[in-house]
């Protein structure tokens, strides 16, 4: 409803408010709340409501004074005040009046009458003071304000100790944590068991003003502990405890974070034991601090035992002892690391030095070893080429004796003759060529040729030339015909010969990597390209790996896997060849095998 009267309730009660709220949003009021005084005062000037329902027992300002603050304000002349009071004296009732309340309806509220009782009051009902009273009502008032500003003080000034209290223990606590920090700090760099426990052990027993301080921690074969004692002018070694001891059985069985003092430790059986083993005094207020391993298993690692007189020990005292001990542990543990990573450092150097000699004797003799593969390499080229040159030395020898005979007649070849004669120079040209070809690759393979060297290269002879290489090498198998379809009309190129070479080395090797039955090795082109397609009958290579055939690493990157053949390895080094003349290359899908076409500018 738009046009709803506004109601304020100043309750400190949510049950009350409900209650309120409930009744009269079903009478079809506009409902709003503040939980004390001041909130109250701040919403009822903001809002200025045609009636405030105000709770007389509030917290901070009592209702009687927000009743009084808002009638000193002429702009809430308008609004009702009903207070809403448990007190039932006539006393209280008129002070309710007298600070500026309209009425009152008393509480608990009755949910039959609540709503007739606030229309009346919206309807013009009006309580009022009997004759004479108001001089009593005053007086009763200010009776009431003098004993609320009384109680407000008394609680200031227990809030104002209170804070002085937190103040100081905040600022013993920042001294505190400040020493601490800096004494982290300090034993950082130091890695001597005893220095680090000195530093620790005295910080801690001047922050606490101990009388005895005991520090033991497990040997490293876990059969006892060991101790030392820390008193205001020394520190010297205790007798070990042995780990079947019962307090030390007791202490492992102790909760993670368990600090025990005063009566707590009083009243346990170890207590007895801790002062026969001389832990503490009977008279003394004492303290135990068991320390967990930080490993994982959570087995005893050590324990903290202290006692001074009469003093008990305060929460504040046991963090700190708490947070000493961690720093204790922790420093040892890491100046333990330290010690362990410098004499592994230390054998790992030494180790070093024995395997740089290793290695250079290993290098030595693999040089040598080098040498003697390289020489049985080439020993081994040799007689492979020896017998392939076989049949063109037998050409040239039959051929030479044919034309001798020629030759040597008196008279000039008959025309007839001539025609055999042209036929035995053109075999002698061709023989001379292919052994030509062979000795300039074998030349190349044993380092003599000028294979890195820029030069005009006729791409078909090399080609002939670098098969029967690979053939000799044995990284052509004779099993494998190649066939040769040179149609290329212009094959001459200025560039490596090296170059050429490992690239039809790499095409070969990817052709065979598909186990196939023949390779066909064909050139076409025209006068401003030379174009040649190396193509083989063996397996089919997936058409997802076609994609990236060209990028170098691929075996090392992750994804998927396959079982079946893959492109060549060094298709990479022959896409970097072709991009520096110029050219490109290509795998292309096949439905048998797989097709690699080279294409390079002739100009």
């Amino acid at each position: 409803m738009t046009n709803a009267p506004r109601i304020l309730c100043i309750e400190d009660n949510p049950m009350n408010w409900r209650l309120v709220q409930r009744l009269l949003s079903q009478a079809g009021y506009e409902m709003h709340w503040a939980e004390d005084g001041l909130k109250g005062c701040d919403l009822a000037l903001a809002l200025k409501p045609a009636l405030i329902l105000l709770d007389i027992n509030l917290p901070g300002l009592s209702g009687f004074e927000v009743a009084t603050k808002l009638r000193q304000n002429t702009s809430m002349d308008p609004t009702l005040i009903v207070a809403l009071t448990a007190k039932t004296m006539r006393s209280d009732r008129e002070t309710a009046l007298v600070t500026g309340c309209d009425g009152f309806i008393p509480k608990p509220i009755d949910p039959f009458l609540f709503v007739g009782q606030v229309e009346a009051y919206l309807g013009g009902q009006r309580d009022h003071l009997e004759q004479g009273r108001e001089g009593a009502a005053l007086r009763q008032f200010s009776q009431q304000v003098v004993e609320h500003l009384e109680t407000q003080l008394k609680e200031a000034q227990e809030g104002n100790r209170k804070l002085l209290a937190a103040q100081s223990e905040l600022e013993q606590r920042s001294h505190h944590l400040s020493r601490l920090l800096s004494l982290s700090k300090e034993i950082i760099p130091i890695v001597n068991d005893r220095d680090i426990l000195s530093r620790v052990l005295s910080q801690l027993q001047e922050e606490l003003h101990l009388d005895r301080l005991r520090s033991y921690r497990s040997h490293g074969s876990g059969a006892y502990f060991e101790g030392l004692e820390k008193t205001p002018g020394s520190l010297m070694e205790t007798a070990v405890i042995p780990s079947t001891h019962p307090l030390i059985l007791w202490a492992s069985g102790l909760p993670d974070g368990t600090i025990l003092t005063g009566s707590d430790l009083c009243q346990t059986g170890p207590w007895e034991q801790g002062i026969d083993l001389g832990l503490w005094s009977p008279k003394a207020q004492a303290m135990l601090l068991p320390l967990r391993s930080r490993s994982g298993d959570q087995h005893l690692w050590g324990f903290l035992a202290a006692d001074r007189p009469d003093q008990p020990f305060l929460p504040f005292e046991t963090e700190l002892a708490a947070l000493h001990a961690g720093i204790l542990q922790v420093s040892l543990e890491n100046a333990g690391l330290i010690a362990h990573l410098a004499d592994t450092s230390r054998a790992l150097g030494t180790s070093y030095e024995g395997l740089e000699a290793a290695y250079e004797a290993l290098k030595e003799a693999q040089r040598a070893l080098g040498a003697q593969n390289e020489k049985t390499a080439l020993g081994t080229l040799f007689m492979s080429m020896a017998q392939r040159l076989l049949g063109p030395v037998s050409v040239l020898k039959q051929e030479s004796t044919s034309l001798s005979l020629f030759m040597d007649r008196p008279d000039l070849p008959a025309p007839g003759d001539r025609v055999e004669c042209h036929r035995a120079m053109q075999q002698i040209r061709d023989a001379v060529t292919q052994v030509d070809g062979l000795v300039r690759g074998l030349l190349r393979r044993a380092g003599q040729g000028e294979a890195h060297a820029p030069e005009w290269i006729h791409l078909h002879d090399l080609l002939g030339q670098e098969l029967e290489l690979l053939r000799a090498e044995s990284k052509l198998p004779e099993a494998v015909p190649v066939e040769l379809n040179f149609q290329a009309p212009r094959d001459l190129i200025f560039g490596v010969y090296s170059d050429f070479a490992e690239l039809l080395d790499q095409l070969i090797g990817h052709a065979l990597q598909g186990q196939p039955r023949r390779i066909l090795l064909r050139t076409w082109g025209g006068t401003g390209h030379f174009r040649m397609e190396v193509e083989d009958d063996g397996f089919v290579i997936d058409a997802a790996l076609l994609a990236t055939a060209f990028e170098p690493f691929t075996d090392l990157r992750g994804g998927a896997t396959t079982s079946g053949r893959k492109p060549g390895q060094g298709l990479p080094n022959c896409s970097q060849l072709m991009k520096a003349y110029g050219g490109s290359v290509q795998i292309l899908p096949a439905e048998q095998g797989s097709l690699v076409r080279i294409s390079l500018p002739m100009e």
